[in-house]
């Protein structure tokens, strides 16, 4: 009989933190103590980044030493989390309507200067990034179709139509970078 994985839920609540069905909320400005006594240990460091795998997440600490942004790192081929943020999950949301979505709950500027592939929403402090873009994908298409070469459609389709890293960080945090 084959087994199911349960999921790990976790709502994604911009300028406060994010809340982890079953573990609670971790909120920003939290110290690292105070992180590592909801969360255990993380099971890496570097430098001020904490990495918990289980979680498919990194975690920023300021320069005291405290919570300072959360990111999320493995896209729409996360094993163990479902995200929701606005009733959605951005992983599983189209790049342009997630853009659309985020846009219309920023009261900011929208940072687009490396578009298509980052966005910043410097109102609601989150942040999107992706490898490639629809156009990028089209292209690859049509030079695999050119050349007679079967190409790799699944994972290109996912690279370009879906962010795989989406972060939020404490309030301003895009207007101090």
């Amino acid at each position: 009989m084959e087994s199911t994985k349960r999921m790990i839920k976790i709502f994604l609540e911009p300028l406060k933190g994010i809340n982890i069905q079953g573990a609670g909320t971790i909120e920003f400005n939290l110290s690292k103590p105070e992180l590592e006594s909801k969360l255990g240990k993380p099971d890496s460091l570097y430098d001020n980044k904490l990495f918990y795998e289980e979680l498919e997440l990194r975690m920023d600490l300021d320069k005291n030493q405290r919570l300072e942004f959360i990111e999320f790192i493995y896209g729409p081929v996360t094993e163990n989390i479902e995200l929701e943020i606005y009733g959605l999950n951005p992983f599983k949301t189209k790049s342009s309507d997630l853009i659309e979505v985020l846009k219309s709950h920023n009261t900011g500027l929208v940072d687009s200067t490396e578009e298509p592939y980052c966005y910043a929403f410097h109102g609601s402090s989150i942040g999107i990034y992706r490898n490639s873009s629809e156009a990028e994908l089209a292209d690859k298409m049509a030079t695999c179709k050119a050349n007679d070469i079967n190409p790799e459609q699944e994972e290109w389709y996912m690279e370009a139509h879906y962010f795989w890293t989406i972060g939020l960080g404490r309030e301003a945090y895009y207007s101090s970078k």
